[in-house]
């Protein structure tokens, strides 16, 4: 017997760049399946909606062309469309049989052997927060562009007889450029790799500073949420941009916990018998936020010193625990912050206790100040309180008279 009785018809979609596979189940029971293909053009999307109806379901992987085909159907037809989380589709995800066919039956079936309520599903963001993400991860791809061409550039001196040259001296143009014509000048084809290099360098650079700049408004455009995030200590534009994309509001979520999972910085759970040990951290989540999130918790933990952040980093070193395994401790500590503070639109207390003075630095480094035009009255009130008996603390310690033994 079928789970989900409420549904008349269920459709299964494979998707791929071009075309797409489908199974519909349907008859008593869902028990008589059908196999259809078509194009993911406008025609072929056209004419997957006129086989829906108000009581079908549709089910699919979540994908690169999933979240646009789902928007459409869900805009012009009346069926429920789910887009699930592949990873966590075990029966599909650890087949040993992948065709296109066969997937799609599978993904069909869902609405007979899996409860409603365990679906993994995923939410289906709007056009604007497709966007947003497309912008987050163009980001990472920039910065990951111009590290592999400083680290050819690099490896082109060496290659040359000049190993003492160092990754920070090739920054700028001028210092690339320099650099090449005081070592490569008589090897006329290392000089050419070198220039075409620095150029190459300097335009990906420009492109990220266009794409930071598409990052502040994307923090603009969601001023509440971009508050809370940049007042915990470590997070700058890129991490609370990519969180901004990915979790908005926070209402995807149930719970700080279901947050971490999202991430993928939740710890690998072993059951056996009344036994449960927890392993590694699982990875399977979203890359961007955990790849910035845990650059996020080095700073806060390492650079920015007598924070909330940083002392439990130095106890947990304290406790046995080494670098890398109490900074991911840091970074999954922080990802719960960020979804109650998003949640509640608030303030890190820390910060709050810190002033409006270095919050506005903050903001001010990174450009966007414009921010505290949304700042509560209230809490501005009180971080400019601390601001004036730190001044006035300041001013008695200056013009007190020095004792002397």
């Amino acid at each position: 017997m079928p789970m989900n009785m409420q549904y008349e018809r269920a459709f299964g979609l494979d998707l791929s760049k071009k075309t797409f596979h489908g199974c519909m189940l349907d008859g008593p029971d869902l028990g008589n399946r059908h196999f259809f293909t078509g194009e993911m053009g406008p025609q072929g999307k056209a004419k997957l909606a006129g086989r829906l109806c108000e009581c079908d379901l549709v089910l699919m992987e979540a994908g690169t062309s999933s979240f646009s085909l789902a928007r459409f159907l869900l805009e012009n037809t009346e069926a429920e469309v789910v887009v699930l989380n592949p990873a966590k589709l075990y029966n599909i995800f650890n087949s040993t049989l992948k065709t296109d066919k066969s997937d799609s039956e599978k993904i069909a079936r869902i609405a007979r052997t899996m409860p409603r309520d365990e679906w993994p599903t995923v939410s289906i963001p709007t056009k604007e927060e497709q966007a947003e993400r497309s912008t987050v991860s163009l980001e990472v791809f920039l910065a990951q562009e111009i590290t592999m061409l400083v680290n050819r550039l690099y490896a082109l001196f060496n290659s040359m007889g000049h190993p003492f040259i160092k990754k920070s001296d090739l920054k700028t143009e001028e210092a690339r450029l320099t650099l090449a014509n005081r070592l490569l000048c008589e090897e006329a084809l290392a000089m050419e790799q070198a220039i075409m290099l620095s150029n190459q360098i300097e335009h990906v650079a420009d492109q990220l500073e266009q794409c930071k700049q598409r990052l502040r408004d994307i923090c603009l455009s969601h001023p509440k949420e971009a508050l809370s995030l940049l007042s915990l200590p470590g997070v700058g534009l890129m991490t609370a941009a990519s969180q901004i994309a990915f979790l908005n509001d926070g209402s995807r979520f149930n719970s700080p916990d279901s947050y971490v999972n999202y991430v993928g910085l939740s710890e690998r759970r072993f059951d056996s018998g009344t036994k449960v040990s927890k392993g590694h951290i699982s990875h399977m989540g979203n890359k961007c936020i955990r790849r910035n999130i845990i650059q996020a918790a080095w700073v806060a933990s390492t650079k920015l010193k007598g924070n909330p952040l940083s002392m439990k980093y130095k106890d947990l070193i304290l406790r046995g625990k080494n670098k890398p395994v109490a900074a991911v401790a840091i970074a999954k500590k922080m990802i719960q912050l960020s979804y109650i503070l998003v949640k509640s639109n608030g303030i890190y207390e820390f910060t709050k206790q810190q002033g409006l003075g270095a919050f506005r630095r903050k903001l001010q480094y990174h450009k966007l100040t414009q921010l505290l035009d949304f700042l509560p009255e209230i809490t501005k009130r009180e971080m400019e309180e601390i601001d004036r008996t730190k001044r006035k603390e300041a001013a008695a310690t200056t013009s007190s008279p020095k004792k002397f033994a």
